[in-house]
């Protein structure tokens, strides 16, 4: 049994979605459980692979809703008793695992996403109490990076015994490979794209600034902001204020990335500390698009600490303005990172390495 927050056609649901297609080739039966019922992206491409899906509508007010998760894991655990149960929020996951644990449910794991927030005071603490409070019942805490596996250790106090890392995993056959050389003709229109939810932890705002200054430097470029969330309107105002609505582009959520991807010249990753592991970021290393990232912990561990891409300061609109040129300056240099990016993603971040590990973790054959 897999919990999810939602089935949105971003981020972890896909991550789950393309795991359960390995399972499923080898004998191992997933079910998905979403705490939200929209939104609903997924759902039949879920239904297609023949999983089933239940959707328990948890309140989003109040500390009832704690109970209400306990309360409808036991049932739903209860019901179907599956042989172990991987929790994707982490937090919450504390409650699924007590009603899973009632039930009978033997293993149980959750997933850590992002670095511990550990410097938004009050909010980090109650998080902490919930992830210790979910220890007795929490088997262990699967870490999509050593970077998060560390923040982990050392600011929720979990012991590196309760912990592992597991890289997300990438669909490569279904991302073009580029093998062509770089070239930028000076009348090209530059293709700069980034792929993220529009949510706190990622960095749109600046990335739409660098577009001001790219614009005010006279180059012809368009920017590219795929995904959707709940900051959206803020980067609208932004991209008005910031006058370049004629080249900053919000396309929303898509189901096309790879494409996407292959069209792009200089592919942004534009992070804030918290960030654990951007599965676009492997994506666009699977691509071999040249990519400038922010030099947080996560994207220093997956880039190698800039031999695969670049890393600028983060929150630095001029450092990463000064990262795309840089990639136009040296086009065989960039090119070189793309193809090392490109043969690191094919050796550690493919679907099969997940899902084989997660189901270890899990207790399940393969």
């Amino acid at each position: 049994m897999i919990a999810l927050t939602s089935l949105c056609a971003e981020g972890t649901p896909v991550l789950v979605l393309e795991m359960c297609r390995w399972w499923l080739a080898h004998n191992i039966q997933p079910m998905v459980v979403t705490l939200n019922a929209e939104p609903t992206d997924l759902v039949s491409e879920f239904q297609q692979l023949g999983i089933q899906i239940h959707s328990l509508n948890i309140s989003n007010y109040g500390y009832r809703r704690y109970g209400q998760i306990i309360l409808k894991f036991y049932r739903i655990c209860h019901q179907f008793q599956p042989d172990a149960l991987l929790s994707m929020p982490l937090g919450w996951h504390t409650f699924i695992a007590y009603g899973a644990r009632l039930a009978g449910v033997r293993r149980i794991a959750a997933h850590a996403g992002n670095y511990p927030p550990y410097w938004t005071g009050t909010a980090f603490q109650k998080f902490r109490f919930l992830i210790q409070l979910g220890r007795p019942v929490t088997d262990i805490l699967i870490c999509c990076s050593d970077y998060v596996r560390q923040g982990v250790i050392k600011y929720l106090g979990v012991p590196e015994s309760e912990t592992v890392t597991i890289y997300n995993g990438c669909p490569l056959e279904q991302f073009y490979q580029s093998n062509s050389p770089l070239q930028f003709p000076s009348n090209h229109v530059l293709n700069i794209g980034m792929v993220a939810r529009l949510e706190k932890h990622k960095d749109q705002p600046t990335l739409i600034r660098t577009a001001h200054i790219l614009k005010e430097r006279g180059m012809l470029f368009k920017v590219q902001l795929i995904g959707e969330g709940s900051r959206r309107g803020e980067y609208e105002t932004l991209i008005q204020q910031e006058q370049v609505e004629d080249c900053v582009y919000l396309l929303g959520m898509r189901r096309d990335i790879p494409k996407l991807l292959s069209e792009m010249d200089i592919f942004i990753f534009s992070a804030k500390p918290d960030e654990g592991l951007g599965v676009a970021l492997i994506e666009a290393m699977a691509t071999g698009v040249p990519i400038v990232a922010t030099a947080v912990g996560a994207c220093q561990e997956v880039l190698d600490q800039g031999n695969l891409g670049l890393l600028v300061k983060p929150h630095d609109s001029q450092a990463l303005a000064n990262g795309i040129i840089e990639i136009l300056s040296n086009p065989k240099s960039a090119k070189s990172r793309a193809e090392l990016a490109q043969k690191k993603v094919f050796r550690e971040f493919t679907i099969e390495n997940m899902a084989k590990s997660y189901a270890s973790c899990l207790g399940l054959g393969v």
